[in-house]
């Protein structure tokens, strides 16, 4: 990947010749806004850039900058564990908890008492 990479830096990105208008691409654009372009209308199809397309092509799986991002997955993933982390085995619940005089203090609801420090939010497994 690190080869990879050095290969994109040395080859495509010397000098200007990104955001210089070609004349042998379609209405005179510049490369950087042709894959611009390309980026928004794969993303606003499919929710995925098109890296993550040439990477699902290149492993076999299912891969999406968001999914890893946001926390809900691994970059790559197979159909099978796609459908593990959209239907989980439980269902979770969020606890509140809150900061009281000896230890903390959590609730399924969060504290309409304005005065209480809320220390933190998780989801608690319920099977």
């Amino acid at each position: 990947m690190k080869i990879l990479g050095t290969l994109f830096f040395v080859l495509f990105l010397q000098g200007c010749w990104l955001t210089t208008p070609v004349e042998s691409m379609p209405w005179n654009l510049a490369p950087l806004t042709a894959f611009g372009a390309a980026e928004v209308v794969s993303y606003a199809a499919t929710d995925k850039f098109v890296g993550d397309h040439v990477s699902s092509i290149i492993t076999g799986k299912n891969c999406s900058i968001e999914r890893k991002l946001s926390g809900e997955g691994k970059y790559c993933m197979t159909e099978f564990e796609l459908f593990e982390a959209e239907h989980s085995r439980y269902n979770v619940r969020k606890v509140y908890c809150y900061r009281s005089l000896a230890t903390s203090t959590c609730y399924y609801e969060p504290s309409p008492n304005k005065t209480d420090v809320l220390i933190g939010v998780y989801d608690k497994p319920i099977y």
